[in-house]
């Protein structure tokens, strides 16, 4: 309980850096939340092998954050942000076993190009790296669906979500900035963001 509310705490503090503009708090509480974060992945027990995946995916996180803020190199904060998604990826789909539910894969994908159609006339020249980006994210939540569907526990309902959030998280980002300024934009992308990071790391030790 107290080590949630550790997590709370530090991701407030990391969405009020945010809000007034102070990198180096965000920066701090981001990079805090996420150690949080996977030092509660670490110190469950028993330790599971997609354990180490979400932890890894967390560290990575952190880094692509330092990034964001310490450098103007978007591509070292992109590949950061894919690696991490890829860490989650695996995490769920060493979970899976037997046939692959299709459907599901082909309603995600048309989701994916209502929304990349929304888009498309800010997109300009970061064409290719939403789509990049856009297909990490497809498979994450595909995976995620994929366990739940096998067992619909409520731990695999946490993690289904958590992947949701995540891509919704990706998709208010990129309105922001490409399409139209979101009210209160810090709040719903950084929140967002750190609550879908939460929800996978408690659908592993919950």
């Amino acid at each position: 309980m107290w080590s949630w509310l550790a997590v709370s705490l530090s991701g407030f503090g990391a969405v009020s850096g945010t809000k007034h503009g102070h990198k180096t708090q965000s920066l701090f509480y981001k990079v805090f939340t996420f150690v949080l974060l996977a030092t509660i992945v670490l110190t469950q027990h028993p330790i599971q092998e997609y354990s180490y995946w979400i932890a890894g995916g967390l560290f990575v996180s952190a880094i692509a954050d330092a990034f964001h803020t310490l450098t103007k190199k978007r591509a070292l904060y992109f590949f950061c942000f894919l690696l991490a998604q890829l860490c989650y990826s695996k995490a769920f789909w060493v979970q899976l076993s037997g046939e692959l539910v299709w459907w599901l894969l082909a309603l995600l994908l048309a989701a994916s190009v209502v929304a990349f159609f929304l888009l498309l006339p800010q997109l300009d020249k970061v064409v290719f790296p939403v789509v990049i980006m856009g297909i990490m994210l497809i498979q994450l939540t595909w995976a995620a669906a994929e366990v739940w569907l096998i067992e619909s526990t409520m731990n695999h309902a946490i993690g289904l979500m958590g992947c949701i959030i995540l891509s919704l998280s990706a998709l208010a980002s990129a309105l922001n900035r490409y399409r139209k300024p979101l009210t209160r934009a810090y709040m719903w992308v950084t929140g967002s963001y750190f609550f879908a990071h939460g929800l996978i790391v408690a659908s592993v030790v919950l």
